[in-house]
């Protein structure tokens, strides 16, 4: 059984919201045009949000795209969040990223708001048919979290698991959705990892303890778009920085035995059985070391890595 701890998660069509109102450029660099829509313009065309939620991606993308050309008190908020969303489905990253910007300097520049506050409105929309909706705005949070000392990496952290929340739930829907999430989600997530790294005003064991978690974060995401080659890279990177860091002590922290068990069960995916046990008796014995859980979670956790014990066992014979 896979682990993710989503704040202790264990595994075995989309609204629009309305933030406030805009001052758009045209995302797609060409010259903003400043004319007002006719009244064809405001009731002929498609809703965007109605197109999102009935799966037509491609046709919202060229609805939003064309409104986007469109004087921007007309466009507003809910246009820019809209469009982005229509970017990120249809594989256009570059333009979500430029998008992502404005919609960005719009919550500077019009709002008074925190990461925490940003943070606290996606997870309210994540589940509601809205879940690209609500990785848009995980990401804007987790870039008003970087460079705020330890809180900003924790809440970076938990950006992360956000959206790695986000992506199983748009995925339960439409699993067609995968190559997006692996093409352009799943570097969001990097990102963020990216974000921790870059932080130089906390110490080497605290930025490593939040990369580690986003890293997890990023392998289970991997394994939901079936690219275990990936996982395993992403596995392997994590447990040797928690070894390196922490160095025996590395066992103190759940997140070494859940990365542990996650490998053994790549391995056991990957018909490598003998490695797979390894995994699971390191997992085994970090589980009994950890520090940051109780003791009901311990035992739910060594119970989980035995029973995959077992069953990589039963495939060495």
């Amino acid at each position: 059984m896979n682990k993710e701890n989503a704040d202790h998660v264990t595994n075995t069509a989309e609204q629009p919201s309305e933030p406030p109102t805009s001052a758009s450029n045209d995302p797609q660099g060409d010259e903003v045009t400043t004319r007002k829509p006719t009244i064809e313009d405001i009731f002929a065309p498609p809703d965007v949000g109605q197109l999102l939620q009935k799966r037509k991606y491609h046709e919202a993308y060229v609805v939003s795209s064309r409104l986007m050309k469109f004087d921007s008190s007309f466009i507003g908020s809910k246009g820019l969040v809209d469009h982005c969303r229509c970017c990120m489905l249809v594989g256009e990253g570059e333009e979500a990223i430029r998008t992502r910007a404005q919609l960005k300097k719009l919550l500077i520049e019009k709002s008074q708001t925190t990461p925490h506050e940003i943070k606290e409105f996606a997870d309210s929309i994540r589940g509601e048919g809205r879940d690209m909706e609500a990785i848009l705005f995980f990401q804007i949070a987790a870039e008003f979290y970087e460079n705020k000392l330890k809180a900003g990496l924790v809440g970076i952290a938990n950006c992360c698991l956000g959206v790695r929340e986000s992506i199983e739930s748009m995925l339960s829907r439409d699993e067609e959705l995968k190559s997006i999430v692996r093409t352009h989600v799943i570097p969001l997530m990097r990102g963020m990892r990216t974000m921790i790294q870059r932080s130089s005003d906390v110490g080497e064991e605290d930025r490593c303890l939040q990369e580690v978690w986003c890293l997890h974060r990023i392998e289970y995401t991997e394994y939901l778009v079936n690219d275990l080659d990936s996982r395993e890279k992403t596995l392997k990177e994590a447990i040797a920085m928690m070894k390196r860091v922490y160095k025996k002590k590395a066992g103190k922290f759940e997140v070494y035995g859940v990365c542990l068990n996650n490998l053994g069960i790549t391995y056991e995916l990957t018909s490598r059985p003998s490695d797979a046990c390894q995994c699971f008796r390191e997992a085994i014995a970090a589980y009994a070391k950890a520090e940051d859980i109780n003791d009901d979670e311990r035992a739910k956790e060594i119970a989980n890595s035995k029973r995959g014990l077992a069953g990589a066992k039963n495939k060495t014979n």
